[in-house]
Order: C-alpha cells, then sequence, then structure tokens
C-alpha cells in the first residue's frame, strides 16, 4: 500500500484556504530540495508529524491537525536557530516584527526545560523552547515570513558545513 504524502494530508485534513497555503509552503520546501520525514516515534504515532531536513540538519517540522491542539489545523515550527546568527542575518524590520510576533514561547511542555534566554534579531526574549519560532495556522500574510525563516535556517546549515 503506497504511504500518504503530505500532500494527500493537506488535502484531506484542512479547509481549502489552508489547504493553499500549505500547498505554496510544501513547494516551496520541495523546491529547495528539503527532504521530508514523517515521525513515527511513540509520541507521533498516530499523528501527522514531518521533519524537514536539509542533509541530516532539521530546518522545521510540520504538524496537521494533531489531536491534541483541537484549535490548530496545522503548525510550522523552525528548528533552533542560533542566537549569534540570527544577530548577524541581515532582515529588513519587516520580517523582525513578524518574527517577533512568532517567537515559539515556552509553554512548559517539559521539552525544553522552561525556555532558554535568546537575542533574536536584537530582541532579547527569556522563554524560548526548543524551537525558535513556532507559526500556528498560517495564512497567506504568514507564507513570506515562512519562506523565510526556511531561507535563514538553509543558509544557517550551509555555514557550519
Amino acid at each position: 500500500m503506497i504511504k500518504p504524502s503530505i500532500e494527500d494530508y493537506i488535502c484531506r485534513e484542512l479547509l481549502l484556504y489552508e489547504q493553499e497555503v500549505a500547498l505554496d509552503f510544501i513547494g516551496f520546501l520541495k523546491d529547495n530540495n528539503l527532504i521530508f520525514y514523517k515521525d513515527n516515534c511513540d509520541c507521533w504515532k498516530n499523528k501527522i508529524y514531518y521533519w524537514v531536513k536539509s542533509g541530516d540538519e532539521c530546518v522545521c517540522f510540520i504538524a496537521i491537525k494533531d489531536p491534541d491542539e483541537k484549535d490548530n489545523h496545522w503548525t510550522v515550527w523552525s528548528d533552533d536557530m542560533g542566537s549569534e546568527w540570527l544577530e548577524q542575518y541581515p532582515v529588513e524590520n519587516k520580517v523582525k516584527e513578524i518574527a517577533w510576533k512568532h517567537i515559539d514561547h515556552c509553554g512548559q511542555c517539559g521539552s525544553c526545560g522552561g525556555g532558554r534566554h535568546k537575542v533574536i534579531f536584537g530582541k532579547e526574549f527569556d522563554d524560548v523552547c526548543g524551537c525558535t519560532f513556532r507559526i500556528d495556522n498560517p495564512t497567506l500574510d504568514d507564507l513570506f515570513f515562512l519562506k523565510k525563516m526556511v531561507e535563514i535556517r538553509i543558509k544557517e546549515i550551509k555555514s557550519q558545513q
């Protein structure tokens, strides 16, 4: 039996306007030669959860219709991005302001030990979770930032090679 693709899940689980954004984002990820891995570990076993990687390095994570988060139809998290890298990466003020809105603040789930101090594009945060950014139910207005976040993470990975 053929396993469903992430696009299959998107078309089956998301509303039409959500599908448009999600499929555009997935197309962007694939155009950047990123690889999708459906996670089936115990905590994600019966969920639609993907790792998106460049080689062996994680770029972002995508969850679709997580039953533990009823208000979120789909969520995108960046991987942990280094403060030093975010400080030296040049972005316009518009990107900074959007990034600050999407900081992944610690929700006391236990994965990050209570959050960490991080400087992100010149602004300090004391409760950043293990993933730097989190975007719940991304809309067309969020698509620009999603792509910029991925672009920055890919460049960070390449700078470490």
